[in-house]
């Protein structure tokens, strides 16, 4: 096999982890950062990381970028420790291109559960060593959270404890939340920039998060990827018709009668909505801090439409009802037979 060619300092190519709690607006950002690499002329590709079986962060974001140098998702696992293999050999994979076609950029996103501590060391991957660089590690903090999760959530406190900006997002959503949780964050990491974004646009003046002052990782402070997310658990669902949108809505605004749903998003069609003027009629839904936010979802760059699942995830979930209720959204077509689910 024949070794790819030596780089030079100029040719590195820079990696930038975007980071932060399930639902903060991270996949939002992300397309606002990609945006501006495409717009500037910069090849780009991004990276990003799904606890779940379908990547519907991915749909988002290689919808709206077909001119992306590359997009690769990773699912069912975690980044930071059961496919850190997968990320070394991506990134491989991207910096063995020819220097004409190689992303000059990397975006690598992590799943809301990813504890980023042993992300920051990924330059030193013998298989990547004196070929990239981390740019820098934002991390995407939503005011709406519960304020007291910056002491009793452990993994928080990591994702924000690494970065070298930090994103308060929907600040414009609650203002008062919003210098609640600035105080906080500001109090207890002073010394990193802290700007507020809104739909993933920071405000202006905002520091370059590719130009990020990486925070050292604590002596003794080993990674605790594998914990951070050993209650946690997702469920996949596919579709095969349009769903009631009342119903859907129903379903996640009410409280879980057992356990804690940390996130729930998904791809559908819904039913009694015809398609939009773009040719597509998938709808991309997603549930955080409480409230429910449905989007246009366009068609692929190969002009196809996105698969049609959703995911939950949680805490003590009782995957039956959630599986039920889930197939129960659907809306069958006048003379249709729904499918029956064997291995799905």
């Amino acid at each position: 096999m024949t070794p790819a060619a030596p780089f030079t300092p100029s040719a590195l190519v820079d990696v930038l982890i975007v980071t932060g709690p399930l639902g903060a607006g991270k996949t939002t950002a992300v397309n606002r950062l990609l945006k501006e690499e495409v717009t500037a002329g910069r090849r780009v590709a991004v990276l990003i990381n799904e606890f779940g079986a379908v990547s519907v962060d991915g749909s988002l974001v290689s919808a709206g970028r077909p001119e992306l140098a590359g997009v690769e998702n990773l699912v069912n696992g975690c980044v930071c420790c059961s496919l850190r293999d997968d990320v070394v050999a991506t990134l491989r994979a991207w910096c063995d291109q020819p220097e004409a076609v190689r992303p000059r950029r990397v975006v690598l996103e992590t799943t809301g559960l990813a504890d980023p501590t042993d992300l920051v060391d990924l330059e030193l991957e013998p298989a990547l060593a004196g070929r990239l660089r981390i740019a820098g590690l934002l991390t995407v903090v939503s005011c709406l959270g519960p304020l007291d999760h910056l002491k009793t959530r452990p993994l928080l406190h990591r994702q924000t404890a690494l970065a070298s900006l930090i994103y308060l997002s929907k600040a414009d959503l609650d203002p008062s939340a919003a210098v609640a949780w600035e105080g906080e964050l500001r109090a207890t990491f002073h010394q990193i920039p802290l700007v507020h974004s809104r739909q993933g646009v920071p405000a202006p003046g905002a520091p370059d998060p590719w130009r990020g002052d990486l925070r050292p990782v604590p002596e003794g402070w080993a990674p605790s990827a594998g914990a951070s997310f050993a209650e946690a658990r997702s469920l996949t669902v596919h579709w095969d018709h349009p769903l009631d949108p009342a119903a859907l809505e129903a379903l996640f605004l009410a409280p879980p009668a057992q356990g804690e749903l940390l996130r729930a998003k998904g791809v559908c069609a819904f039913a009694g909505w015809a398609p939009r003027n773009d040719g597509s009629d998938r709808w991309a839904f997603q549930l955080a801090d409480g409230r429910l936010e449905v989007s246009p979802l366009p068609l692929g760059a190969d002009g196809m439409a996105a698969e049609c699942a959703g995911v939950v995830i949680g805490t003590d979930l009782d995957g039956a009802f959630w599986k039920k209720s889930l197939r129960d959204l659907e809306r069958a077509p006048s003379g249709a037979r729904r499918k029956v689910v064997l291995d799905r």
